[in-house]
């Protein structure tokens, strides 16, 4: 018996090892690979005449992706889903953005059951397939770049992405999935449409270059993302936080040019985690005085002074660590927010920006103004647990201890969901939209 302990421990050592060599020599792989075309693509439709309302789904984890499921449902009861042109989502937000891409809508008596499924779909817990994933393949262990295919091949259940590509998208709808480009800091979009050329100045000028996205275009072509690129690996890529996912590496061969090009990516969340700027790429490339509409839901965590200040420990090096990307993007989104005012003021941009922050259920709970009552006790809520009563006073103060992870309890996944059903209806009473 001595003798097969010592072989198994050998073998295990061996494994282990083997699996860190693995990591640290040959981290990075190569997700996908594709040829830019040497001619121009076919012109891109021309849309300005059309209305455009857009769709923003955050980053956030699960937390998120929950979110944004339970906001597209109460906009779907009202009837303004189906207005919807382009959506743009950013790591947790990209989970429902993609099933509302491949699954089509039904008929409204089937549509309780389809964001039901929906919810369900994207609050599955990830996070213990993609370990299970690690312990079938421990040589991706060590390398994060590799723990990506892991993501990816859990996001392929059939009742999910199912290893569809982007030819498998509709054609009358705009989906950006967006993520960060680790080689040039800017932002990059994965589309079945084509953002302008980043040298197409008529069409591209209003955003200066650098917050302009980058992705298969070029100066003499617009190109969406290729038909064979893999809708899981556009979902994974925007949800890759580092260290423990990424970066995606994608291999471009441009004909004509010495060498290949090698893009590294990662979450889309380092960069602007609300989605919205994408959105406002795609209106300022219709020209001046374009009017829109946009309907934002954030779930991304925020700071928040009163709630700060409350605390007296927010252990930042422990498990608060997040809350440094906060702060610069706190600041960025300042800038931002002032650069964005100023363009549309130059440019004649008249944009109606729908935000819903699930962080503000506790604002208005806090500041004795709750959206329903509900929020004040933890009677009623079906799926709560004892830690969570223990841990919060009101459901409302527990929203804001719902981590950033690739899962979710029930009773979190029954506070989100309230929470964008909530503050929907304070914004558009169903009772208005009864017919």
């Amino acid at each position: 018996m001595d003798w097969f302990l010592w072989a198994l421990l050998i073998v295990t050592v061996c494994v282990v090892v083997a699996a860190v060599l693995n990591g640290f020599v040959a981290p990075l792989k190569v997700h996908f690979r594709t040829t830019m075309m040497t001619r121009p693509a076919p012109a891109a439709l021309d849309e300005a005449a059309d209305p455009f309302v857009g769709l923003a789904l955050s980053g956030g984890g699960a937390r998120a992706a929950v979110f944004g499921a339970a906001g597209m449902k109460a906009l779907h009861d009202r009837g303004l889903l189906a207005a919807v042109t382009h959506v743009s989502s950013v790591s947790g937000g990209g989970f429902p953005a993609s099933y509302l891409a491949l699954h089509p809508l039904p008929g409204a008596d089937a549509a309780a059951d389809y964001f039901k499924q929906m919810q369900n779909v994207v609050a599955h817990d990830y996070f213990w397939d993609v370990q299970m994933q690690q312990l079938r393949k421990p040589h991706r262990a060590f390398s994060p770049s590799r723990r990506l295919v892991s993501l990816q091949e859990v996001l392929n259940r059939e009742d999910f992405l199912d290893r569809a590509t982007f030819a498998d998208l509709p054609t009358d709808r705009r989906f950006f999935f967006n993520t960060v480009s680790y080689d040039t800091g800017q932002r990059v979009t994965f589309s079945n449409g084509a953002l302008p050329a980043p040298d197409d100045v008529e069409a591209a000028s209003v955003l200066p270059p650098r917050l302009r996205s980058m992705s298969f275009s070029e100066a003499d072509q617009l190109r969406p993302a290729p038909d064979d690129f893999p809708m899981s690996l556009a979902v994974g890529t925007s949800a890759a936080f580092p260290p423990y996912l990424g970066p995606a590496t994608i291999e471009v061969v441009q004909p004509g040019r010495q060498g290949t090009q090698y893009w590294h990516l990662g979450d889309g969340g380092v960069f602007e985690n609300p989605g919205v700027e994408t959105l406002r790429e795609a209106i300022y490339a219709r020209g001046p005085g374009q009017s829109a509409t946009i309907y934002g839901f954030n779930a991304g965590m925020q700071l928040d002074s009163n709630l700060s200040r409350n605390t007296l420990d927010i252990s930042i090096w422990s498990r608060d660590v997040t809350r440094l990307v906060d702060v610069l993007t706190e600041y960025a989104t300042s800038h931002r927010e002032t650069m964005f005012d100023a363009l549309d003021e130059k440019h004649g941009m008249h944009i109606d920006f729908v935000d819903f922050n699930y962080m503000d259920i506790v604002r208005l709970t806090q500041s004795g103004n709750p959206p329903h009552p509900r929020w004040l006790s933890w009677r009623g809520w079906h799926h709560s647990t004892a830690a969570d009563r223990a841990q919060s006073l009101t459901p409302a103060e527990h929203l804001v201890k719902i981590p950033t992870a690739f899962k979710i309890s029930r009773g979190h996944k029954e506070l989100i969901a309230a929470a964008a059903e909530d503050l929907v209806e304070l914004r558009f009473p169903a009772a208005s939209f009864c017919p």
